[in-house]
């Protein structure tokens, strides 16, 4: 038999064909191993890298007289194989969102409030060593950091010193509801203090909002019963027993008819698209518990017109009416805020108070006659800014300073329609008011009207020391050094009609203006308690700084 070629016999035999391909393809697959884990190997170096690259650009950002060094040390205290290259470019920072994030990091300035990192390092190599010829790839990460120094500010006044039947009827009123606490809760909540940062925690996990930044919880809708409820909470896992306790006396009070925007009233500042911040005792924001859940009602209640029936409780007056209404803060502005560049102004709610209070007078002839003594207060916003921070490296010598523009309004006695009491839209106007009516016979009008100036901002200073101890400071308009029914009694134009004449009769003015001034003691009483309850006072400003946070930083790209 002819036989065949043994090249064309090889071709024709499939047999083990099967290894010969897994052979032909194993370098491949070792290849791609090897490929995988040098990318697998890069990719987790480059990660670290990254790391290195954020701390370092945060330290720089705490330390921008001392960057480069600041950002050198962090870097190599890291543990990277071999020393790092580190480049540092300062420059200003500004984080308004219309800007691109690219936009936002400016290079140089006068004043650089942040800083660019650049670290570039050598990633090892294993298996690409035999297809590269050298050990290791040049790999870089770049970070950006700005200075956070802010400090947490508030206007106005809250639970503080107060008596307990007066507050307990215009809580009552603000809750819909029958509230009756004691002087000691009031001040159980007056002495407890909560974390800005906690509180929203709270409200975060009350609201079953989960991994949302602070924005979110805050602009969420709630009613003002679970608003204190979270602050309940936050105070019993504190310690803060008897003042959670009172502040659920509250919650129950107003339960759930009323929904609030807690945004309107709390402001995190640079935080707020954060969903949580860490820092040191030294660098919570706090405030007292009863400014806070005092604020929560009335922001509950904006708009809206109360009125009180104080009765016989004010020593040496018969009956006391009273009529008030709490307007809306202007926009952006919230009761309290964070802030980081003296952009953002807190502002108190807008106030209108009337007062009809009445007692007897002896007048002489007339005999022991019935008065009645009308007194509309109107209290504007009062404004607060941050304007400057002192931020050295020693604790004790950290500083605020606001820029404080009291309430500027108006106290005048006479009649006003309480009807339009509520609508702030509408300049109320007062006219004479009845004092004193003997049987149609003698009649007595008076009407005094002083509007309070104080137009100028005016700087406040604040201590690490004053933050620690909560210090309230009070700042004064230029013009005037107490606006009391006191000195308002001095501008009061009395007018005496006989039979409808207006005769003046010197004897009766005379013993009406005796006892108006006895008067004006006890309605002063009355009308610092119900100004401090609501926040706000005619011609002044209480300040407080409710927390520093000096030298952090925060990554911004």
């Amino acid at each position: 038999m002819r036989r065949r070629p043994l090249a064309a016999g090889f071709r024709s035999d499939t047999e083990g064909a099967v290894s010969i391909i897994m052979a032909g393809s194993l370098m491949t697959l070792v290849a791609a191993a090897a490929f995988a884990v040098d990318v697998g190997s890069i990719f987790l170096q480059s990660r670290k890298l990254q790391g290195i690259a954020d701390l370092a650009a945060m330290s720089a950002a705490r330390d921008i007289d001392h960057a480069t060094a600041a950002a050198q040390a962090t870097a190599t205290a890291n543990g990277w194989s071999v020393p790092l290259q580190v480049n540092v470019a300062l420059g200003t920072y500004n984080p308004d969102p219309a800007l691109t994030v690219a936009a936002r990091f400016q290079p140089g300035g006068v004043k650089p409030n942040a800083a660019k990192v650049v670290v570039q390092g050598e990633a090892d190599l294993f298996f690409g060593q035999m297809i590269l010829g050298k050990p290791s790839v040049t790999i870089s990460r770049r970070a950006t950091a700005a200075r956070a120094d802010m400090a947490s500010f508030s206007i106005g006044t809250g639970l503080l010193g107060l008596d307990g039947g007066i507050a307990n009827q215009l809580l009552s009123q603000l809750t819909g509801s029958t509230v009756s606490l004691s002087v000691m809760d009031y001040n159980a909540l007056a002495s407890a203090k909560i974390d800005l940062f906690k509180y929203a925690e709270a409200l975060r996990v009350s609201s079953d909002l989960k991994g949302v930044s602070y924005d979110k919880v805050l602009d969420n809708e709630i009613s003002t019963g679970q608003a204190l409820t979270a602050l309940a909470d936050l105070l019993q896992s504190d310690g803060a027993v008897a003042a959670a306790v009172s502040a659920r006396k509250l919650s129950v009070a107003a339960g759930n008819s009323k929904e609030i925007t807690p945004s309107k009233l709390l402001d995190l500042g640079p935080y707020m698209s954060q969903d949580h911040v860490a820092g040191a005792t030294s660098t919570k924001v706090q405030v007292a518990a009863g400014d806070f859940a005092n604020a929560l009602l009335l922001l509950a209640d904006e708009g809206r017109q109360v009125q009180l029936d104080l009765g016989a409780s004010v020593p040496g007056i018969l009956d006391t009416d009273v009529w008030l209404a709490v307007g809306e803060r202007p926009n952006n502005s919230p009761w309290l805020t964070v802030d980081r560049d003296g952009e953002v102004i807190v502002r108190t709610a807008q106030t209108r108070l009337y007062i009809k209070a009445k007692a007897l007078s002896a007048l002489g002839l007339l005999g022991i006659q019935p008065i009645t003594l009308p007194v509309y207060v109107e209290a504007a916003s009062g404004e607060a800014k941050l304007s400057a921070m002192e931020c050295p490296e020693t604790l004790s010598a950290q500083a605020a300073t606001l820029s404080v523009r009291p309430s500027v309004g108006r106290v005048s006695i006479g009649d006003i329609n309480t009807a339009l009491l509520n609508n702030f839209k509408t300049n109320l106007t007062v006219t004479p008011a009845p004092i004193l009516d003997v049987l149609g016979v003698v009649k007595v009008t008076g009407l005094a009207d002083v509007h309070i100036g104080g137009l100028t901002w005016k700087t406040v200073r604040f201590t690490r020391a004053d933050i620690q101890a909560a210090t309230m400071k009070t700042v004064a308009t230029d013009d005037i050094a107490q606006a009391t029914v006191s000195s308002l009694l001095g501008s009061l134009d009395l007018d005496v009609h006989v039979l409808g004449l207006g005769l003046g009769l010197g004897g009766i003015a005379s013993a009406l203006t005796s006892t108006l001034t006895t008067l004006a003691a006890p309605l002063d009483t009355v009308l610092n308690s119900l100004t401090k309850l609501l926040g706000v006072q005619v011609g002044k400003a209480d300040v407080r700084m409710n927390g520093l946070r000096c030298r952090d930083a925060a990554l911004v790209a």
